[in-house]
């Protein structure tokens, strides 16, 4: 760990903000380039929604490293003493983190359009995946209209969670509703109805987890 570190910090003396690098340590190799400069101090809130940095592994490798996700960007970074480093995404598709969290690169569509981004996985199991894309918002600061009124700074927020379900290497969004789930499965109509009608199925993580484990038993 110390020689990986001791390379890494080598290399990021070296390389310009839009250099791609590439270190190889212990089973993995993670592509980087370093973070812009951006100053956001007077903005409210955060672009995370844990700043902690945290041990993960990436791309299944062996090797730990400092990790955190960046909710606004949606891009995984990587702190090495003073330099951000931005994870490449199409080079870095899998993080599992020590406390069981576990991100993946996931391409779907949103709007008529194909997206990659990072969802946390919920449940990976018998060809069934139910993942859940968090995100954060950068709202713009308002001025204030007059005297009386008062402004107000630009601030980030969440976005509303949205929770995707995998089925053949297919993903697609999931809008908490039964039918959605029979046109997926429409030779197990009749177990998904049972199961919804005993089951008050929430769009939450703990009832998302509940019918991905009831999806994988069909």
């Amino acid at each position: 760990m110390k020689k990986s570190l001791l390379i890494l910090a080598v290399l990021a003396l070296s390389f310009s903000a839009n250099a791609q690098m590439t270190l190889q340590s212990g089973g993995n190799n993670i592509t980087f380039r370093k973070s812009p400069d951006f100053n956001d101090d007077a903005v409210s809130g955060s672009k995370y929604f844990d700043e902690k940095f945290s041990n993960a592994t990436v791309n299944k490798g062996t090797q730990s490293f400092q990790i955190r996700y960046n909710a606004y960007s949606d891009l995984m970074e990587y702190k090495n003493g003073t330099d951000l480093l931005e994870l490449i995404k199409e080079q870095n598709t899998y993080f599992q983190f020590n406390n069981g969290d576990v991100y993946e690169l996931m391409t779907y569509n949103v709007k008529g359009s194909n997206v990659s981004r990072y969802n946390q996985v919920l449940v990976d199991k018998n060809n069934i995946k139910v993942s859940k894309f968090k995100s954060i918002k950068l709202v713009e600061a308002k001025a204030a209209a007059n005297s009386y009124d008062t402004g107000s700074p630009a601030a980030y927020k969440p976005n509303k969670e949205v929770y995707y379900i995998t089925l053949n290497n297919e993903t697609t969004e999931f809008d908490g509703k039964q039918k959605t789930v029979e046109k997926m499965l429409p030779s197990k109509s009749a177990e998904i109805k049972k199961f919804f009608k005993e089951n008050r199925i929430k769009e939450n993580d703990a009832d998302m987890i509940k019918l991905g484990n009831f999806l994988a038993t069909l």
